[in-house]
C-alpha cells in the first residue's frame, strides 16, 4: 500500500508543466502524464537504525560528562498491574529487572563537546523501557534545560521514545507540560540554539513536547515520527498504516523534520557548524572589513552549475554532497535583446515562470557568501531534484552570520544540456517553517537575509483549508517586526502576498534589475481586469507594463534602495549582491528596535493619500 502523496505541496501533479525554448519533441515529454511521486521510492532503499547503537556513538564522541545519573524511581504509586503467562507482573518487578541488567533509567543529561563547541545534552535511551518518559526523565529534562540556561551553552535532546510511560499514568503524561515549559523557558532567556534530534522511534510524549517547539528538528536517516503510532492509527482507523508513511523522510517532506543526517559523524558536523555559526552573531555591530566585502569569481562564466544526486536525500552540508550528474546552465537574459518595454517585461515574466537560467537562492547563498549551514535537504526523485519551496541557512561573511530565507525552485534533468524549472508555490507548512525561522533569528541575534522569487503562494483548496491566509500573516508579522537588521533581496518575482511573506519592505530593500513585483500573479491579474477566463499575451503585456512591476519602478516608488545587474556571469552577481547585503547591513547596525520599525514605518507610510478639510 503506497503513500499516497509526498505532501500537499509535493505531488509532482501539482506543478504546472512548463517549459521554455525548447523543441516539440521536449515540450511532448513535458506534456506527456506522470504518476505523482511517493514516499516509497525514498523510503524503500533507506538503511535499518539501531537506536542503542547510535546513542552509545553519539554520547561516546561528545565525551558525556553525565549529571545524577542515578536518579530512580523508588516508589510506586500508582500500582499499574498486568499478567504474564498467569502471573501478576508490577511496576516495581520491571524496575528491579531493569536494574539487573545495570539499568537504572531512560534519560541521562549532562555536558559534552562537539567539534570545540561546549553543550547540554538531554539523551533518551531505546534500552531502558524503549526511551519512555516518566518523572526521572521529565526532572532530567528540567534541569537540562536550566543547566543550558545557567551555562549559557546550546542545548541538544537527542534519542528514541515510546511515549509517555504507561506504568505512571498522568504522573507521566504531565512530564509533556514540564518539558514544554523548560524548553520555552530555556528559549526565553536564552540567546542559544536549542536542537532536538530524533534517533530511532519517536512517538507519543516526545513528539508533541520537547520535540517540536526546538528551534531545529533533526533525525537520523532510519527513524519514524509521529504522536499516535502505526499500531494506534490502525486501532481506530480500522486499516494498516502505509508503510514510511511516518517515517522521517516523509515527515521531512511535509516539513514536521527540518534537516536528515545519514549518520552520527554527519550529525556531529552539523551540529559544531550550527554552533559556531550561531556563537559569532552573539558579538554585535561586527564591521565586516573593506577587503573582505569582494568575493573572487571567474569573470568569464556565463553559467552555473545544477547537481543532481543518487535517488533518496542529499546531505544538507555541501561538502557531504555527491553529484552523480551535472548540467552547466547558461545564463543567457531572455529580456536584453527586446527593443519594446512590454516585449521586454513579458520575456521577464515568462522566464521567472519557467527558466533554470535565473539565479536561485541555493546558489546565492553558496556564492555570496562564505560559509553556509543549511536548514534542509533536497530529495532526488530519478531525474526530479526537489527542494522545498522555501529554504533557509545560517550564512556567514567573514565573522557576522545571517539566517537567510527565501523561495527555491525545484529542477528536472530532461537532457544532459536541458533542465526544466518548477517554479515555487508555498503552503502553510513552508510559511510556517519561515516564521520558525525567524524566530530563532531573533533569539539568536541574527540580521535576516530574505530572497524572493515566487509567483505566489500555493493555489489550492487544500491549503486554504489548512490555514493559508494565517501562516502567511504571521510571517508577514514576524518578518516585519524582527529586532535585529533585515535586508530583503527580491531575485525574481515578488507575487502577492505569498511574495510579500518574505520581502518585508522599509529597512534595506535589493532588487535585481530583471525581476518584477506584482499584487497578483499576472495572468489572474490580468484575468481580473479584462474580465476574462484566459487573457491575451497582449493583456498580460499591457497589464505588467502598465502596473510598474519593474525594478526602476519600485525604486521610484521609495520601495526599492538598490538595483543590482542580473548579469550573464551568475558569480558577478552573486559578488555584487554581497556588497549590497553589507552596504544593507552597516545602514541598520547600531539602531535600537524601535528605531528599525520606525524607520520602516515611515518609508511605508501612504504616498497616493490626503486628508481634506471639510
Amino acid at each position: 500500500m503506497a503513500h499516497e502523496r509526498i505532501s500537499h505541496a509535493h505531488d509532482e501533479s501539482e506543478y504546472p508543466l512548463i517549459g521554455e525554448g525548447i523543441d516539440p519533441a521536449v515540450a511532448a515529454m513535458l506534456r506527456r502524464p506522470e504518476p505523482p511521486k511517493t514516499i516509497d521510492s525514498l523510503y524503500a532503499g533507506r538503511p535499518t537504525l539501531n537506536p542503542v547503537a547510535v546513542m552509545e556513538e553519539f554520547m561516546g564522541a561528545v565525551d558525556l560528562r553525565e549529571r545524577y545519573g542515578h536518579m530512580k524511581i523508588v516508589d510506586d504509586v500508582i500500582g499499574l498491574r498486568r499478567v504474564v503467562e498467569g502471573k501478576i507482573e508490577t511496576y516495581r518487578d520491571k524496575l528491579i529487572r531493569a536494574e539487573a541488567r545495570g539499568k537504572t533509567e531512560s534519560a541521562r543529561f549532562g555536558t559534552g563537546v562537539i567539534l570545540g563547541e561546549q553543550a547540554v545534552f538531554f539523551a533518551l535511551n531505546w534500552d531502558y523501557f524503549a526511551g519512555s518518559l516518566g518523572e526521572v526523565a521529565g526532572e532530567k529534562f528540567v534541569r537540562a534545560a536550566e543547566l543550558a540556561e545557567r551555562l549559557k551553552l546550546p542545548f541538544v535532546s537527542i534519542g528514541a521514545s515510546s511515549g509517555v510511560r504507561q506504568h505512571e499514568n498522568v504522573l507521566g503524561l504531565v512530564q509533556m507540560q514540564r518539558m514544554a515549559t523548560a524548553a520555552n523557558k530555556f528559549k526565553e532567556n536564552s540567546d542559544q540554539p536549542y536542537i532536538s534530534v530524533l534517533a530511532g522511534q519517536v512517538w507519543g510524549g516526545m513528539s508533541a513536547s520537547a520535540v517540536p517547539v526546538a528551534d531545529i528538528v533533526m533525525a537520523l536517516e532510519g527513524t519514524d515520527y509521529g504522536f499516535a503510532g502505526p499500531r494506534v492509527i490502525e486501532t481506530f482507523e480500522g486499516r494498516p498504516v502505509a508503510p514510511g508513511a511516518q517515517s522521517a523522510e516523509a515527515n521531512l517532506l511535509d516539513r514536521n523534520i527540518d534537516v536528515l543526517v545519514k549518520d552520527v559523524p554527519e550529525l556531529l558536523e552539523f551540529l559544531g557548524a550550527s554552533f559556531r555559526a550561531v556563537r559569532r552573531s552573539h558579538a554585535k555591530h561586527i564591521q565586516i572589513p573593506e577587503w573582505h566585502r569582494d568575493s573572487h569569481f571567474d569573470p568569464h562564466a556565463t553559467s552555473r552549475p545544477i547537481h543532481f544526486g543518487e535517488q533518496g536525500f542529499s546531505s544538507a552540508l555541501t561538502d557531504r554532497q555527491a553529484p552523480v550528474r551535472t548540467v552547466q546552465v547558461e545564463r543567457a537574459r531572455a529580456d536584453v535583446e527586446k527593443t519594446d518595454n512590454g516585449e521586454r517585461l513579458m520575456a521577464r515574466y515568462n522566464e521567472m515562470t519557467s527558466g533554470a537560467r535565473r539565479l536561485d537562492v541555493d546558489f546565492i547563498m553558496r556564492e555570496a557568501f562564505d560559509s553556509v549551514v543549511p536548514l534542509y535537504n533536497v530529495a532526488q526523485f530519478e531525474e526530479l531534484k526537489k527542494y522545498p519551496n522555501i529554504i533557509a541557512g545560517i550564512a556567514s561573511i567573514g565573522e557576522q552570520s545571517f539566517m537567510v530565507i527565501g523561495d527555491q525552485p525545484s529542477y528536472k534533468a530532461l537532457s544532459d544540456t536541458y533542465v526544466s524549472k518548477y517554479a515555487p508555490n508555498p503552503g502553510p507548512e513552508d510559511f510556517e517553517y519561515t516564521t520558525r525561522m525567524i524566530e530563532a533569528a531573533e533569539r539568536w541575534k541574527l540580521p535576516l537575509v530574505f530572497m524572493t522569487d515566487t509567483l505566489g503562494a500555493l493555489p489550492t483548496l487544500a491549503a486554504e483549508r489548512r490555514g493559508q491566509s494565517r501562516a502567511i500573516a504571521k510571517a508577514i508579522t514576524a518578518a516585519g517586526s524582527h529586532p535585529y537588521p533585515v535586508i530583503s533581496v527580491i531575485t525574481g518575482a515578488l507575487g502577492s502576498g505569498g511574495g510579500l511573506a518574505t520581502t518585508p519592505f522599509g529597512r534595506h530593500t535589493v532588487m535585481l534589475d530583471s525581476a518584477l513585483a506584482f499584487v497578483s500573479e499576472p495572468r489572474s491579474m490580468a484575468s481580473i481586469l479584462y474580465n476574462v477566463a484566459n487573457p491575451t499575451d497582449e493583456q498580460v503585456s499591457m497589464t505588467l507594463e502598465t502596473v510598474r512591476a519593474s525594478a526602476a519602478d519600485l525604486q521610484a516608488q521609495g520601495l526599492v534602495d538598490t538595483v543590482v545587474a542580473d548579469s550573464d556571469n551568475p558569480y558577478r552577481t552573486a559578488a555584487d549582491l554581497r556588497k549590497s547585503i553589507i552596504e544593507g547591513l552597516e545602514k541598520q547596525q547600531g539602531k535600537s528596535p524601535r528605531q528599525l520599525r520606525a524607520a520602516a514605518d515611515k518609508r511605508l507610510a501612504t504616498k497616493m493619500t490626503a486628508e481634506g478639510r471639510r
